[in-house]
């Protein structure tokens, strides 16, 4: 046993001697089978998270198709309503200059309004009503008008056509502002009319006012409520356009009015209006915002 060390444990049954020799031989075993197990589990443990990191995977994968599937329906949904709009938009054109062409809005108006507009009084409280939800005032810092209201030859088509709005002269990038409360009602790019990016914006009373050629910017989104002088867009040059400006269009029940009438409207000269723009209803109009201040407290 030289070299050899004896490892001697007595108990009650007596004495036992261990070379250390073979005691380390056991715990070498001993460790060896434990880390044998360690690595076994470890193992079976590991494949359990790789199948379940698999199952996750596939689980994202298919979410993720199914997420570009529906927001494939939704751009399909959102085309054909843009598309429906447009349809209307040009279908309203159309029905505005049929009846620009045979006279209908003219002279059914205008038979004995002088007589009624003398009995329009306004008090202050009726006037802030009518300037928060009419159209009026400027919508732009612009530089003046490039092309009136009225019949012209279009600059680009070359054909004889009622232009139902106003251009403005502005750069690219010039804020545009709501000229009343209102909501809007569309606001994208117009591919029928030629108006580009569009925004339109319903009123109180009938109106309705047209914002075309704006830069492709989402500043206001379809059923967002605004107010006067909340910021809508921004003048641009987009659809068919000689350059950059804004076309700017006023409607009462689908009839295109002069915007210049409205542009220069104010508290100063606010009975003008009545005389100016004989398409719109004014007695009727005013006597709906009377009954307004008369339900008030």
């Amino acid at each position: 046993m030289k070299d050899k060390i004896v490892v001697t444990i007595t108990d009650v049954n007596g004495s036992r001697n261990y070379l250390l020799s073979q005691v380390l031989k056991k715990i070498f075993i001993y460790i060896f089978a434990i880390l044998l197990l360690i690595f076994v589990f470890g193992a079976l443990y590991m494949g359990y998270l790789q199948d379940e990191t698999n199952a996750l995977r596939q689980t994202k994968e298919e979410l993720i198709s199914s997420s570009e599937s529906l927001n494939l329906e939704y751009e399909k949904m959102k085309q054909k309503l843009s598309s429906k709009e447009e349809e209307l938009i040009a279908i309203e054109d159309k029905i505005s200059l049929l009846e620009e062409q045979i006279g209908l809005n003219d002279e059914a108006n205008s038979t004995t309004i002088d007589d009624r507009l003398e009995n329009i009084k306004l008090t202050v409280e009726q006037q802030n009503i009518l300037f928060s939800m009419i159209p009026n005032g400027k919508v732009m810092e612009d530089g003046g008008v490039t092309a009136e209201f009225g019949w012209r030859i279009h600059p680009v088509l070359g054909h004889r056509h009622l232009h139902q709005g106003i251009d403005l002269r502005a750069p690219i990038g010039t804020p545009v502002y709501a000229p009343a409360d209102g909501v809007v009602q569309v606001a994208g790019f117009n591919i029928v009319s030629g108006y580009g990016y569009l925004v339109v914006l319903e009123h109180n009373f009938g109106f309705k006012t047209r914002f075309a050629h704006l830069s492709r910017k989402d500043v206001v989104k379809e059923g967002q409520f605004v107010k006067k002088g909340d910021l809508i867009g921004y003048s641009g040059n987009t659809g068919i356009s000689t350059g950059p400006h804004l076309h700017y269009e006023i409607r009462f029940v689908q009839r295109p009015l002069d915007p210049a009438n409205f542009i220069n409207w104010n508290r100063k000269n606010y009975e003008e209006i009545f005389q100016k723009e004989k398409r719109v209803s004014w007695q009727s109009l005013v006597k709906a915002v009377e009954n307004l201040t008369l339900k008030q407290p």
